[in-house]
């Protein structure tokens, strides 16, 4: 049975109600450490644990996502409105983001996340996680794909063009996490993840992206839509990466690219006439 995660915490500027903080399993001294400068009891801060932050030889990943592209609109078959994009998970760290996948359930893997270090022996953090085996549609099949990598939003605007409201999530949920396109100069010149597999009965799996490179998927692609039916006004689309918090970065407050669009669509075209604030991110 495929887990339900929820929302995690972060430093985000904007984040959904009902979530819970990001725990990391660490190295029993660094615990130690954490442990004794944590606030007294009754106190409501919490301390930071993120080993991307306590390592100063770890090569961690920093994922963002570049705005959304590609868009257009169209139609399901029950008549709903929805607005299709293209959308690019990048990673600009230090090192790569490494996800590995173990097999506990019929269509499902527990992952943990590898964080090389330079010179020293990489730190594996568990409970990163949940690899699933997604099937797409008849012509592509399943494939094994890490869940909640990232979401496609859609906020309402406050008059100054900031974000106000969430009022519509899409489907597209799981990617494969694998080095498509090399969007970097820094990026090594070849593919080092490749693209995720489809072999139902693997033990153990691992995804990934290299520094400098990016996840792809075009406006095409199945679920890559947000359903915009009866919708009108400003709105923020937004592209977020890791919207659970599960993944280990560098930063975790530069996860999301955004493009502000009207509604309804006018001759097909949801640009942003008369939005406030600057275009996309």
């Amino acid at each position: 049975m495929r887990s339900q995660a929820t929302v995690g915490c972060d430093a985000r500027p904007y984040q959904p109600l009902g979530c819970a903080p990001m725990r990391w399993h660490l190295p029993l001294g660094l615990a130690l450490v954490l442990a004794l400068a944590a606030p007294a009891p009754g106190q409501d801060q919490v301390p930071d644990t993120n080993p991307c932050h306590f390592y100063k030889t770890a090569l961690c990943p920093d994922l963002i996502m570049a705005p959304p592209d590609g868009l257009f609109v169209g139609r399901s078959a029950a008549g709903r409105v929805r607005l299709y994009a293209t959308n690019h998970i990048i990673n600009v760290g230090k090192g790569p983001l490494e996800i590995k996948g173990k097999r506990t359930g019929a269509r499902e893997m527990e992952a943990s996340q590898v964080i090389h270090r330079a010179g020293n022996p990489p730190i594996v953090v568990p409970d990163a996680g949940e690899l699933y085996f997604k099937f797409v549609d008849s012509s592509r099949g399943s494939y094994w794909k890490y869940s909640h990598a990232a979401r496609f939003e859609l906020w309402t605007l406050k008059a100054d063009g900031s974000k106000d409201k969430l009022v519509r999530t899409g489907p597209k949920l799981d990617y494969c996490f694998r080095d498509l396109d090399r969007v970097r100069a820094y990026a090594r010149r070849t593919a080092f993840f490749p693209g995720c597999s489809q072999v139902r009965g693997l033990a153990s799996d691992r995804l990934g992206v290299s520094p400098g490179w990016a996840d792809v998927y075009p406006s095409t692609y199945p679920e890559n839509w947000i359903d915009i039916t009866g919708l009108k006004g400003c709105f923020s689309f937004v592209h977020r990466a890791d919207p659970l918090g599960k993944i280990a970065e560098i930063r975790e407050n530069n996860n999301y690219g955004w493009r502000h669009v009207r509604l309804p669509p006018r001759g097909g075209s949801v640009a942003p006439r008369g939005c406030p604030g600057p275009d996309s991110s």
